[in-house]
Parts: structure tokens; C-alpha cells; sequence
């Protein structure tokens, strides 16, 4: 299914026509200041509800009720660096041969330590966080790799999948020249215990590779044989798995929840809880500070379980604003990448908006019992340092693929017109 075909490529005129009278240029610039000031409004709004639903935990474990919030007020800073390098370098240079090559070293580099680590029980360096060994512990900082290194991913099937239009590949041909990249980085952060980055990675190629060189019937393949693979998975898991297994025990609590709305008070507690605070919250929510499964009642609050806290203290407003917020950021990305000449430019744009689409959907879920619990982040939301810079930095190559969207036509545009 072509990139035209799904409605990611304009014409100028169709694009004069949706702009009426505005020059091209202020369309442009308007629609990048949207995108920055609703992402640093989602940010600031993030250390109240950090600030709020940390309090405790921070007393608790720092002496202190300002920890967390702090730490993510400075993490925030900080993230105006990768925030105005994203800004201000041209994303062509990311197809350069010397950037893919950075980004295969880095990769095997983080992930080798990883590996390296389970090895031989580095438990200093690469800590196992909630039954995943995906961390790396340098003291002075602390990150996760998986997370940094979505963006180098999504780079590296945009260069594949324009390499494929520059070739006019079909099909098999496209999935075959992507399918090494994924198969890497979605086994290397399996075998991290990550199920649920690796479910992203997946989300994240799946939704490039709908707006590729492909028909629809091997997208829908595609689906069904990873559905068929996690059915079969799940299944083994849950009648014939290790009970001893953290991520075996949650994805046990998940089908209990769904099935018999039986929900634990070991691994299916998070679910119980986030489902208590959300129907607390009602329609207008308690009020900032208000909310009561802070107190210890719903572990880690204030990281993968934001929302629900927003949820308890904003209410069903609340929730809603903030998601609609995420609505804007998502159809300015669509926006941009309809309007992006250049075709590495356009699968860049989807990738960045596709991951944050799927990161919210899959943190959505999770807070409401859809899916097991997975350790996905709500974009800007959740207290953390690498998921921040990772989005901020994306969000700043989108409004440099913004920038420069209708600087030149597609090379091969013409050549298309014509057949």
C-alpha cells in the first residue's frame, strides 16, 4: 500500500487550498510553535502531578517531599538540550552513511552491556528493575537503553523503507529488507525481560510499515502472525509456565482480571488499585493533593501509573484534556508527514508519531486492565529522565521535519504522476 495511497502525500495546491490565504511559511511556523507549546505545557503539567503523586513515597523513602519532583523538574531542564538539537539539525543528515553507522555501533555497544551483564551477574552496572534487566548503572546516571535507542530504530527503517522507494520495491521485498532491523532489536530487548518495549518496537514497525510500499493483505499477515505467536505464548504461559517468572505471574494476573475479574492481591494488586483511583475520581476528580492511592495503596504512582493518578485528582476532565492534548501532538505529526516532500522525511515523521501513539495507547491500557502490566511510560507524563529526553528529542526532529516539509518535490513524483 503506497505512501499516496494512504494519504501521507499532497500536493502544494491541495495544501494551499487547506491553508486558504496564510502564506505557506506562517502555516508552517504556526503549526511547529503548536506542537513545542503543547508539549512543554504537557511537561510542566506533569511535575504538579509528579509533585503530587509522589509526595509520599518521597518522604518515605528520601526524607524528604520534593525527591521525585525535583529530579524531574531537572530532568525537564535538561531536556531542552536534546529538545533544541532535535530543532536545530536538519533530519537528512540522519540518512547519512556515517549517523547509521553511530547508531548500529551504539546499539551494539548498550545492548552488548546488557547482555554482558546477565553474563556474568554485573548486578552493580545492569540491575534487575521489576524482574527486567534493562537498565545500565553508571552512578552518576542511571538509563535505559530500549528507551534511548527507539529513535535510532525508527531511523533505521525509515533509510530501509525510502532505500525501498528509491528501488521500487513490493511486498516480501520491503519486509524482507526491514525484517533484520526488527528481529535485532525486538529479540535483544525480549531477552532483556522487556516484553513490554519489545511489544513497542513491534507497534512502532508495524505502523511504518503500513504507510510503506506494501498491500494491505501483508500488513494483515504481518498482524496475524504475531498474533498467533503472542496467543501461543500467552497460552503456554499461563497453563504450563513458571510461576516463579515475574513477567510469567503478570501476564497470569492479567488474563485472571479479564476473564474472571479476579484481581489479586499480589501481581494483580497494581491493576486493582489503578482501577480503584481512576473510578474515585469520578467527573471532576479529587482535587490536586487529594488523591488517597498515593499513600502506598498503588506502588510507583507516580512513573507507569501517572495517569491513574490523574485520573483520581482531574477526574474524567481531567483525563480527557490530557488526552487531548496527546490528540493534537498525534494529527500535527500525521499533518507533517502528509505535507513532508521528501520520503526518508515522511517515514521519519510517522515513526516518531506511531511510537508515541502506541506508548500512549499501550500505558492507557495498562493502567485500565486492558493489556498486562508492561512498564511503558505515558509519554511526558511519567516521572523518569530517558523516556523525557527520548520524546523530547523526538518532538524536535518532528518540528525540524516540519521546518523543512515543503522544500522540495519527491524525486520519483513525477515518475508516479505518470504510472
Amino acid at each position: 500500500m503506497k505512501i499516496k495511497k494512504q494519504s501521507l502525500y499532497k500536493k502544494n495546491f491541495e495544501i494551499e487550498e487547506e491553508i486558504g490565504n496564510r502564506s505557506i511559511n506562517s502555516f508552517v511556523k504556526i503549526r511547529g510553535a503548536i506542537l513545542i507549546i503543547v508539549t512543554l505545557s504537557l511537561a510542566i503539567f506533569s511535575l504538579l502531578n509528579i509533585a503530587s503523586a509522589s509526595f509520599y513515597t518521597s518522604m518515605i523513602k528520601h526524607k524528604t517531599e520534593y525527591f521525585f519532583v525535583k529530579r524531574q523538574a531537572i530532568f525537564l531542564l535538561l531536556g531542552i538540550v536534546p529538545l533544541f538539537l532535535g530543532l536545530r539539525i536538519n533530519f537528512k543528515r540522519y540518512e547519512k552513511k556515517l549517523i547509521i553507522t553511530l547508531i548500529f555501533i551504539i546499539t551494539f555497544l548498550l545492548f552488548g552491556i546488557i547482555a554482558l551483564g546477565g553474563i556474568i551477574n554485573l548486578e552493580k552496572y545492569v540491575p534487575i528493575v521489576n524482574g527486567s534487566r534493562r537498565w545500565i548503572n553508571l552512578k552518576i546516571i542511571r538509563f535505559q537503553p530500549s528507551e534511548f535507542l527507539k529513535i535510532g530504530y525508527i531511523i533505521l527503517i525509515a533509510k530501509g523503507l525510502h532505500a525501498c522507494k528509491t528501488k521500487k520495491f513490493k511486498n516480501m521485498n520491503v519486509i524482507w529488507t526491514v525484517t533484520p532491523i526488527i528481529l535485532f532489536f525486538v529479540l535483544s530487548v525480549f531477552f532483556q525481560r522487556d516484553l513490554g518495549t519489545a511489544l513497542h518496537y513491534i507497534a512502532i514497525s508495524l505502523i511504518m510499515l503500513f504507510f510503506s510500499e506494501i498491500e494491505l493483505k501483508y500488513i494483515y499477515k504481518f498482524i496475524a502472525i504475531i498474533f498467533i505467536v503472542g496467543m501461543t505464548y500467552g497460552s503456554y504461559v499461563y497453563f504450563m509456565g513458571d510461576k516463579d517468572f515475574y513477567r510469567n505471574r503478570r501476564i497470569i494476573a492479567y488474563v485472571d482480571g479479564v476473564i474472571y475479574d479476579e484481581y489479586d492481591n499480589g501481581d494483580g494488586y497494581q491493576i486493582k488499585q489503578s482501577l480503584i483511583a481512576i473510578g474515585n475520581g469520578g467527573l471532576f476528580g479529587k482535587g490536586l493533593g487529594n488523591g488517597t492511592q498515593k499513600y502506598s495503596y498503588l506502588p510507583e504512582i507516580h512513573t507507569d501509573f501517572i495517569m491513574a493518578s490523574v485520573g483520581e485528582e482531574w477526574g474524567f476532565v481531567g483525563v480527557s484534556i490530557m488526552l487531548l492534548a496527546y490528540i493534537i501532538i498525534l494529527l500535527i505529526g500525521v499533518a507533517i508527514a502528509k505535507s513532508t516532500c521528501d520520503y526518508f522525511g515522511k517515514y521519519l515523521a510517522i515513526g516518531i508519531t506511531g511510537s508515541i501513539f502506541s506508548q500512549i495507547i499501550m500505558n492507557v491500557y495498562v493502567v485500565t486492565g486492558l493489556i498486562p502490566v508492561t512498564g511503558i511510560p505515558l509519554p511526558l507524563m511519567s516521572y523518569g529522565g530517558t523516556s523525557l529526553w527520548t520524546t523530547l528529542f523526538s518532538i524536535g526532529i518532528l518540528y525540524n521535519i516540519n521546518k523543512h516539509s515543503l522544500r522540495e518535490e519527491p524525486k520519483d513524483a513525477n515518475q508516479e504522476e505518470r504510472s
